[in-house]
């Protein structure tokens, strides 16, 4: 009787013991992250609370995703200089670096490789193939409708000199909407308006021009103009994927 009082005895002193013992390391616990988020909190200081808080949550992200801590401190001081300077232009974390996930999936695998964009030869070529086929389809429309009516319609040198002209001139300015895009400086409004004007007015008067020597400029019959639109046309697809020409949206 003796021996089980003193068992009983024993393990309400252990159940004491492990719980107290349970207590001192949850306490502990919450104390180191109490001064893990103050010492977070004062590395961000001088931001916004909205970036703030965006920083607080995408460290802690980092470090659940196992994140060394020597990659994941060298990354938030980056953004946070970054942040400092960035905010006085108003500038908000979540959008001008993503959600929190997003960031830090791009910190964990590294930033997305930029893809080059092509040459400005492959962009000439690939717009002036695309002018070309839609001005022999027309042509063979406008051909058609002229043996009709006894009228004479322009031919090959004024179809390949405007479709060579309209080639070079959307490759120039499909470079200036991509610098656009890419943040780089930019070329002002107005002045992209005043090119687009006299881009225009000049390819009008290289048609007139061209239309205009009737020696080389002779009209071809419908079929010729309706082979030369099948060939064009496939010519720029198969050179669009073999020179990795992007689509565009003119």
């Amino acid at each position: 009787m003796g021996e089980s009082v003193g068992q009983d005895s024993n393990e309400n002193e252990n159940k004491k013991r492990n719980e107290n013992v349970a207590k001192q390391q949850s306490e502990t616990l919450k104390e180191k992250k109490r001064e893990s988020f103050t010492e977070d909190k004062d590395s961000f200081a001088g931001l916004t609370k909205r970036n703030e808080d965006y920083m607080f949550r995408l460290n802690r992200h980092l470090e659940e995703e196992g994140v060394s801590e020597e990659k994941r401190k060298e990354a938030i001081e980056q953004m946070t200089v970054e942040l400092l300077e960035k905010q006085k232009q108003g500038v908000v974390a979540a959008k001008y670096y993503g959600t929190v996930s997003e960031r830090a999936q791009e910190i964990i695998s590294g930033p997305k490789k930029v893809q080059a964009p092509p040459a400005f030869w492959k962009i000439a070529l690939d717009n002036g193939l695309m002018i070309f086929t839609l001005f022999c389809v027309m042509y063979a429309a406008l051909t058609q409708f002229a043996v009709k009516t006894g009228q004479t319609n322009s031919g090959i040198l004024t179809l390949v000199v405007t479709s060579v002209f309209a080639g070079v001139g959307m490759a120039y300015f499909y470079r200036i909407a991509a610098q656009r895009r890419s943040g780089a400086k930019k070329m002002p409004f107005w002045k992209v308006i005043l090119l687009s004007l006299i881009f225009m007015v000049v390819w009008v008067a290289v048609y007139t021009i061209t239309d205009n020597i009737p020696l080389l400029n002779r009209p071809l019959p419908v079929i010729a103009y309706a082979i030369l639109a099948v060939l064009s046309y496939g010519s720029r697809y198969l050179l669009k994927k073999k020179l990795n020409i992007p689509s565009k949206p003119f």
